[in-house]
């Protein structure tokens, strides 16, 4: 595959949840609204400030996968239904195959 074929600009988001069941929560209401296509979870352990306090947490991180264009209303949506007074959600543009692209479109409103 030539290089322009991994030229198709989609973004990921990264967001954290409280536990598993609030992730899948998040998720299925995201992919109930064809927002996004698919969603990937792991667990993960962190570490924060918190009210003045360090404190250490187990986590669900999700990465959320989304096309350019719903971008906007997925990070709305996700502060809107977060369970966390204050979420993470990080976005970044990126770059995939353009089969992979394709699919992202033809499963997103």
């Amino acid at each position: 595959m030539a290089l322009s074929d991994f030229n198709k600009e989609m973004y990921l988001i990264i967001t954290t949840e409280v536990d598993k069941k609030h992730a899948s929560k998040l998720a299925d209401l995201l992919l109930r609204e064809k927002l996004i296509p698919c969603v990937t979870f792991k667990e993960i352990e962190s570490s924060f400030w918190w009210k003045g306090n360090i404190n250490q947490s187990k986590e669900v991180q999700l990465m959320i996968k989304c096309k350019k264009e719903n971008i906007n209303n997925v990070c709305n949506k996700i502060a809107e239904w977060h369970s966390y007074e204050v979420p993470e959600i990080l976005y970044f543009c990126v770059s995939s195959n353009k089969i992979y692209h394709n699919w992202v479109n033809s499963i997103c409103a």
